[in-house]
Parts: structure tokens; C-alpha cells; sequence
């Protein structure tokens, strides 16, 4: 497995590769990490900057092809963005927000559960919005 930040060059493979899998899509703006398998797309994170000094990222979207689940690609891809983001003081913290049923698996990668009030507001305005719509996400968040 490869793991890596993708490239600019891999905006167009990445978009293709959220559609055939009718999922989010990606911005050019993103910080995208990539798996791959023998130079496959098998999977990706997708990381949005929250605030200007960069202090908070948001996990906007994990996503690991069906054929590859349950194999620890999730938990590699999470703790080699991680070593990357946040060991190379890039950022402070990682925050995500979670379906209930992915709460354990979060929680098991050293994601913390927080309640609003310790999220930057751009982050507290988007979940009490889906919090509005009926959406149960936890908010979960590792530093």
C-alpha cells in the first residue's frame, strides 16, 4: 500500500473516482491524502482548513473502496495523515463528524467526542445545521 498527499495532477482521477462511488466530491482547495494498491485509487481522506491560521482541519470525508474495507486501510490513512498534518505542526487538530455507528471506530483512532461549544464557529454554524436537518453526526476531534 502507498499512502501520499495527492498531487494537483490527481484532481481529475480523484473526482472520477468519488463519482464511481457516489460520494462526496472533492474541491481543488482540499487536502487530499490518497491509498493506493500497485498505483490504484483505493481510498482517500479529504481535509478542509477551517481557519485562516490553519490551527483546525476538518475530515471531510473518509472514504475506503468496498473491496478493500476491513483490512486497517482506514486507521493507516487516518494515522499517516495525522503524523503529517499534525506532527509536522502543520495544523493543531483534526476535527470530524461522524454517523453514530462510525463513532467506536473513530474513538478506537484516538478521536475524542467534544460538544459544539469546543468547535471554531464556521464548524459549530455547519453541524447545528445538520444537527437542524436531522442529521445525528457526532463531533469528534483528535489533537
Amino acid at each position: 500500500m502507498n499512502f501520499a498527499i495527492a498531487s494537483k495532477d490527481e484532481f481529475y482521477e480523484i473526482k472520477h473516482f468519488l463519482k464511481w462511488h457516489n460520494t462526496y466530491s472533492a474541491n481543488r482547495t482540499d487536502i487530499i491524502y490518497t491509498v493506493r494498491s500497485e498505483n490504484k485509487l483505493i481510498g482517500l481522506a479529504r481535509l478542509i482548513t477551517v481557519d485562516a491560521d490553519n490551527n483546525t482541519l476538518w475530515l471531510r470525508g473518509l472514504f475506503i473502496d468496498e473491496t478493500w474495507r476491513h483490512k486497517g486501510l482506514a486507521t493507516s490513512l487516518l494515522n499517516y495523515l495525522y503524523k503529517n498534518q499534525i506532527e509536522s505542526l502543520q495544523t493543531k487538530r483534526i476535527v470530524a463528524f461522524a454517523e453514530p455507528h462510525l463513532g467506536k471506530f473513530y474513538q478506537k483512532n484516538n478521536y475524542k467526542e467534544v460538544t459544539m461549544d469546543q468547535l471554531p464557529p464556521s464548524l459549530k454554524n455547519r453541524l447545528e445545521s445538520a444537527h437542524a436537518q436531522g442529521k445525528k453526526w457526532l463531533c469528534l476531534m483528535r489533537d
